[in-house]
């Protein structure tokens, strides 16, 4: 039994995460990062003051306005996703007819396997809409709160919403990804009796490094949040490696882009010398080329201040 003026230590809980993933979320959205230890200790700092205070004035009226509000939100939440579910199964119903026409059509000689490879990516997101919806609206129920994805937030009554999410999410680019196999493989084999493309065939490689690069990306966050939820490490360095994840995986999608662009730089340049282009095509592609390497150059950035401020991290956490 605790004095029914303070309030539980499950109030408690959800109050300092949800000021502490508040934090996080405003040091995620800025442009300049914010990852600084002083700011964490700032924001433990903040927490424990509210926490006392709330206390210090009785917390029992503090918790009902708590629990009015929030049966209130959860009303509202359930309301405005379960419209969003209702609108994502038609267009997934949609999806699945369309994706069924077109194997018919293959079976009777119509059509060909990349349309059947594009409607299955294209109904297994739709499906994976539906899942999300289902399973934010199943997390609203028990919490009464906006469904979180942050890699740090804290299960809930055992269940790992964000965990479910992100396998729901991840057979997306799986799905694509295969469909941009077999559209690099039909590309290659135009090519080897030459009716095809070299530069198609290198757009089509740099889409499948893309690609595979989410759904590698899906994995290694998959990683950081068992790590997070077994005590292995802490919600800031957690969220530190999410954003090292995400830096890599834009990394390493900007790598065949920027070899490509190079490439048509190169091919403006040959085409301009026989008088088979523009100086103006030739400069479009030179910019283009030149706002990858910026962008390559802004990752790099990115991702070297993430990893200096894992570095700054206690060992173990």
């Amino acid at each position: 039994m605790y004095d029914k003026h303070e309030p539980s230590q499950e109030f408690i809980a959800r109050l300092e995460w949800e000021i502490g993933s508040q934090v996080r979320r405003r040091n995620r959205l800025a442009r300049a990062p914010r990852w600084m230890p002083q700011s964490e200790r700032t924001a433990v700092l903040a927490l424990t003051g509210i926490v006392l205070v709330s206390m210090a004035f009785g917390a029992a009226g503090v918790a009902a306005a708590y629990q009015v509000q929030t049966n209130q939100q959860r009303g509202d939440l359930i309301s405005g996703l379960e419209q969003r579910a209702e609108v994502a199964r038609q267009r997934l119903k949609l999806s699945t007819n369309t994706q069924t026409n077109t194997e018919r059509r293959l079976s009777l000689g119509h059509g060909n396997q990349e349309d059947v490879l594009e409607a299955q990516a294209k109904a297994a997101g739709e499906e994976a809409q539906v899942k999300s919806l289902e399973s934010q609206i199943e997390e609203v129920r028990m919490t009464g709160r906006e469904p979180s994805s942050e890699i740090s937030a804290p299960a809930v009554k055992g269940r790992d919403f964000v965990s479910e999410r992100l396998q729901i999410e991840m057979a997306v680019p799986q799905a694509v990804l295969e469909f941009e196999r077999r559209r690099l493989r039909d590309l290659e084999r135009s090519l080897s009796i030459g009716t095809g493309s070299l530069l198609e065939v290198e757009a089509a490689r740099s889409r499948v490094s893309e690609v595979d690069a989410g759904v590698e990306a899906f994995r290694k966050k998959l990683e950081i949040r068992q790590q997070f939820l077994a005590r292995k490490i802490d919600a800031a360095t957690a969220e530190l490696r999410v954003l090292e994840t995400e830096a890599e995986q834009r990394a390493r999608a900007l790598a065949p882009k920027i070899e490509l662009a190079r490439k048509e730089s190169q091919n403006a340049d040959a085409r301009v010398r026989i008088g088979a282009a523009s100086t103006m095509d030739q400069a479009e592609a030179a910019m283009r080329l030149e706002e990858l390497e910026m962008e390559r150059a802004k990752i790099n950035l990115d991702l070297a201040r993430v990893r200096q401020q894992l570095h700054q991290r206690p060992k173990g956490r």
